[in-house]
Parts: C-alpha cells; structure tokens; sequence
C-alpha cells in the first residue's frame, strides 16, 4: 500500500487498513474529537439559521422597522414646523418624532400620524414629552375634538404581519413624496 496523510497529525503513514484514515489510536480519538466539534458547530450555525428565520417571521422587528420609518416620515413632515411643545424652531437640538398618547398603553395609536408630531429632544426625553405643552400645540394644529378622540380609551391593537407590511410600504411612499418634494 501507499503512504496516506493522517487526519489528525498530517504525518504521512503506510496504513494497516484499506480505509484508515490516522496513523494510530491517539490520532483517531483527536480526530473524532475534531470531527464531533465540528458537527456541533454546524448544528449551532443551523440553529441561529433558524433563529433568525423565525426572527423574521416574528413582528417584534418589523413592528420597530415600521416605526423608525414612521418616526422618519413625521419628521420629514413636519420639517418646517416648530416643536410641537415649546415651539422651538432653531437649531442646535435633536428632533424626535414624539408621540401624545406613549405607545406603550396605546398600540392602537402606535403609528397614528396625528398622534405623533416633531418634537425637539429637550420635551421628548429631558421633560418625559412636555404633555401640558403638547396638548396645546396638538390642539392647535389638530382640533379639540381630534385631541379628545386621541384621549379617549383605546383597546390594545395586536399588529399582524400584513398589517406592518401595509403601514411600511405606505410609510416609504410617504418619504419618498416628502424627499422628492424637499430635494433630500
């Protein structure tokens, strides 16, 4: 027979056997040893395949994709609007797109445009959104009675897929028209 390479040390060998692959016993269990390693790495790689698959499938990321489009388009909307809260208009400050009525109790009015209106980073986050101001500016921009029905209860809105896909491709066209229209 002729000299083989071993698997485990890559020295050459005259194997005993037809279909020996190391040159001694030490050598097989290094092998298999790297052979079984290499098995559970595949495994894990195919379970975060997985994972990531399931992820996908899962709203939980879609539902923050639409509203960082969401939060996008509000405030390409409201661009040449002040801070809804104290009406500041100059620079210097981050804007956010601050929701009336927090999204956390009110998943119904999640991505409901008129309960989200730029606000400077100062009223969203330093002042918890300035909510006595807001209602103000809100009442101002949107009516009383639009304010009113943003007030009333709301029930818990359970979001499905097709409905996150509706609201992202209707948010893109929205940025889109606001792009083409303010040249960004």
């Amino acid at each position: 027979m002729r000299k083989k390479t071993c698997k485990a040390c890559k020295e050459k060998f005259i194997p005993e056997r037809e279909m020996q692959t190391t040159c001694s016993y030490t050598c097989a269990i290094e092998y298999a040893r790297y052979l079984q390693a290499k098995k559970i790495k595949a495994n894990k790689k195919q379970a975060r395949r997985e994972l990531k698959e399931y992820k996908s499938n899962d709203t939980t990321e879609l539902k923050k994709k639409v509203q960082q489009a969401c939060n996008e388009y509000i405030r390409l909307r409201d661009t040449k609007e002040p801070c809804i809260s104290c009406g500041y208009s100059g620079t210097g400050r981050q804007w956010h797109a601050g929701h009336y009525r927090p999204q956390g109790g009110n998943s119904a009015l999640r991505y409901d445009e008129r309960n989200i209106h730029k606000q400077c980073s100062i009223c969203n986050t330093h002042k918890s959104g300035n909510l006595a101001e807001y209602r103000k500016g809100l009442i101002q921009k949107i009516g009383l009675e639009a304010v009113e029905e943003l007030e009333a209860s709301h029930s818990i809105k359970k979001w499905s897929k097709d409905e996150l896909d509706a609201l992202m491709a209707q948010f893109k066209y929205k940025i889109k028209i606001l792009k083409d229209r303010y040249k960004c």
